[in-house]
């Protein structure tokens, strides 16, 4: 039976920074560089048209964000369904499986005009896996994604699917979800998790969040399985918009969904996956202060980054 807990906890301390040298860490991407792949020629994207992705002129804490944008009735590929993504299903580093402990980083902007639409909910970050070859899964379900759900108005969600049978179905698969609290629109959210990946009882998640304009980090936990039965390194990353609702002719009653990642990052300790001068929250006690860090809201009305007084990861 999973099991989770919700309570606040900070750091009292600073971490070191960090950089691209930092052994433990496995994947950063701030888009300081203006290109859409950050640097990293592997990147790749679903897009069906100029608007899908782009870089955007404000950061969470910089000048630059990647933007993903989907408007209902944009030509799809029909495998894929209504997306406009970034991924890193050609980064061999970023794999993971069974087995594997890693720590993820993101921050994402909804802009204020977001608005929910019924029961749809909206993926904007996913762990994805692929399929290994058995007749019975020609397609692959994610192990993990991170989702705007309408409920109560507006809640992020983590869907977790895992299955311990070597061909998983659509009858065979786990699904349960962790809720990581109410969506603040119009300010950047703050991400942090730690995946003990199993598809047993010995599976973990860790997960800390925090807003823009009130920071303070939240910590959610979840015991039990969080992925499926397959070979190593079958896991990738993807980011952006995909809404299962559009799919197969779906409408809603909007018709554009627009939203904004930034310094996202992977590794094999917290403090490798945060931006540089940020306090890592992981292992810490609940209860602890956040120390002010001055971490400015750079959502800024003119649509531009405040600049920041430390030097950045790069």
């Amino acid at each position: 039976m999973a099991a989770l807990c919700v309570g606040a906890v900070g750091m009292n301390t600073y971490n070191a920074f960090a950089d691209e040298s930092d052994p433990d860490a496995v994947f950063f991407a701030d888009y300081e560089n203006g290109a859409t792949g950050s640097g990293y020629a592997d990147i790749g994207h679903n897009e069906c048209c100029t608007y899908s992705v782009q870089t955007a002129g404000f950061g969470r804490d910089s000048d630059t964000s990647i933007h993903h944008e989907l408007r209902q009735g944009d030509p799809q590929e029909e495998s894929l369904g209504p997306r406009a993504e970034s991924h890193a299903i050609d980064m061999q580093s970023t794999r993971f499986g069974v087995g594997d402990t890693f720590y993820y980083a993101f921050s994402i902007y909804l802009p204020s005009t977001w608005e929910y639409d019924g029961q749809m909910e909206d993926i904007l970050f996913q762990w994805h896996t692929t399929p290994v070859g058995e007749a019975c899964e020609p397609r692959k379900s994610p192990a993990a994604f991170l989702a705007v759900h309408p409920a109560g108005g507006g809640e992020w969600r983590l869907r977790i699917n895992s299955d311990g049978n070597e061909c998983s179905t659509s009858g065979t698969i786990d699904k349960t979800h962790l809720g990581l609290g109410g969506i603040k629109l119009g300010q950047w959210t703050d991400f942090v998790f730690k995946f003990d990946w199993a598809y047993d009882d010995t599976g973990h998640i860790e997960a800390w969040t925090q807003t823009s304009k009130n920071p303070g980090w939240q910590y959610f936990e979840h015991h039990g399985p969080n992925t499926f039965n397959d070979p190593p390194d079958v896991g990738y990353l993807k980011w952006g918009i995909y809404k299962p609702g559009w799919r197969n002719g779906g409408t809603s009653d909007v018709d554009k969904r627009a939203v904004f990642h930034d310094n996202i990052s992977m590794g094999t300790t917290c403090e490798s996956v945060m931006p540089t001068g940020w306090p890592a929250p992981c292992g810490t006690a609940v209860g602890e202060a956040l120390p002010d860090l001055g971490l400015l809201d750079t959502a800024a009305l003119t649509g531009r980054a405040q600049h920041q007084t430390w030097a950045r990861r790069r």
